[in-house]
């Protein structure tokens, strides 16, 4: 790991200096960042490598937060953000850490991001059909180091990658464990399905029940559950805890949310703020177990644990946030959810959604769909949306399917974070959804 030489007690004892109430948090958060992409320029692709380092020292204090970040290390560096955070420290009162980091010199080396836009194409041409797409693939990399007072973790690393096909139409993205020809195929089956769209009809105003497959189901679950149990969202209407035991739906909605459980490249034992992950059951048989919370948050509170601290990047305070969401395998097949939607429409995955923590108002955005006819799936229909509030939403489930799959993993960005977001679900089938053009 990039951090692994860091001497981590000198570094703890100068954050003790500062954390001198028995309920400080003080941490030191460092983190190493290189994103590789390649776009296709006016004539030729282009490769750019964006490369940056650096930390952040942060104490929490009675429910309130500073942070002094900096750009690269050093104990000066350090020394500077100390005093910001402490407000009044003096220089001689302690020694400084030295902070020092080997320098990355490994040369970039990013085949498979330079090969993938080939794989595209020739995925796409497999459909007999063409259409003019550009397409930007990008390969992310993010090394982390929290110490604290108290705790000092296992460095971290993620890895990833992250895809963004623009149509005449609109765009396509998707955020992917991996780069590979499975990857490829299933990005040019949507692709097409979208192109395919685009030509077909909309569908009316009205009122319908709708099969969702997993990568709608795994975008509905993130908005209608993942962002409305988050302990900042509960907390604009009162108490996180007050959420607690409450009845939102069907007994077969079993939803966790899982940072171990994420692809191999995403997967976390702990989360941004050096506390151990939990496997964190959301809604246990439709009723609330767990909102996600991180340390402040979780607060003064018994019944909220930590865990879910994410951050964006060193200059923002980490925020509640799920990583890897789950839906547990229900008792129904695909036939039986259609015949169960039976003149509705069949929605395979969802572009975008849209929760209003204040009014509870969801909208979620469909690329194209499919009518449902004789229990089958029918004729395409243009893009759509499906609208309502999350409680009535999530009360007219009527059945989940029994085939879980990796699904809809995309961005997030609350709050100005943009953050990859994963799920593991099957199908599902809601009755009575607002859906429209």
């Amino acid at each position: 790991m990039s951090f692994a030489s860091l001497e981590t007690l000198p570094i703890a004892r100068s954050l003790a200096q500062i954390a001198d109430r028995e309920d400080d948090v003080a941490e030191v958060y460092l983190e190493r960042v290189e994103e590789v992409g390649v776009a296709e320029g006016r004539w030729s692709p282009g490769t750019t490598v964006r490369r940056e380092e650096g930390f952040a020292i942060r104490l929490v204090r009675e429910g309130e937060t500073w942070l002094a970040a900096r750009d690269g290390f050093g104990g000066e560096r350090f020394a500077a953000a100390l005093r910001q955070v402490a407000r009044a420290l003096p220089s001689a009162s302690y020694t400084i850490p030295s902070l020092e980091v080997p320098a990355l010199t490994e040369p970039v080396e990013a085949h498979e991001v330079i090969e993938f836009e080939a794989l595209i194409r020739a995925a796409v041409k497999q459909h007999l059909v063409a259409f003019p797409m550009r397409i930007e693939v990008r390969r992310h990399r993010r090394d982390v180091q929290i110490i604290g007072t108290k705790l000092v973790p296992e460095g971290e690393r993620e890895l990833y990658y992250s895809c963004r096909v623009r149509l005449p139409w609109g765009g396509y993205g998707a955020v992917l464990p991996a780069l590979d020809t499975a990857a490829a195929d299933r990005l040019a089956e949507s692709l097409v399905a979208m192109f395919r769209g685009s030509k077909a009809p909309r569908v009316t105003d009205r009122v319908r029940p709708v099969v969702l497959g997993p990568a709608a189901a795994a975008v509905f679950l993130h908005e209608a559950v993942a962002h409305a149990l988050e302990v900042d969202t509960l907390a604009l209407e009162g108490s996180p805890e007050a959420a607690i035991g409450l009845k939102l739906g069907s007994e077969e909605l079993n939803v966790l949310d899982d940072p171990a459980g994420a692809p191999a490249g995403a997967r976390r034992t702990t989360d941004d703020e050096g506390m151990p992950v939990l496997r964190r059951w959301l809604l246990f048989e439709g009723e609330v177990r767990q909102p996600i919370a991180d340390l402040l948050g979780a607060g003064a509170s018994d019944r909220l644990t930590p865990g879910a601290g994410r951050r964006a990047n060193r200059f923002l305070p980490p925020v509640p946030r799920s990583t890897h969401l789950e839906l547990l395998a229900g008792p129904h097949s695909m036939p039986e959810l259609l015949a169960s939607a039976e003149g509705g429409l069949f929605l395979p995955e969802a572009t975008r959604g849209a929760l209003d923590a204040h009014s509870g108002e969801f909208r979620l955005h469909m690329p194209y769909g499919y009518r449902i006819r004789s229990g089958r799936v029918d004729e395409a229909v243009g893009p759509l949306r499906l609208s309502g509030r999350v409680a009535e939403l999530l009360g007219v489930v009527t059945g989940v399917g029994a085939e879980c799959e990796p699904a809809g993993a995309g961005w997030c960005a609350k709050g100005g974070q943009r953050m990859p977001v994963w799920a593991t679900t099957p199908a599902m089938a809601l009755a009575g959804v607002e859906v429209g053009a």
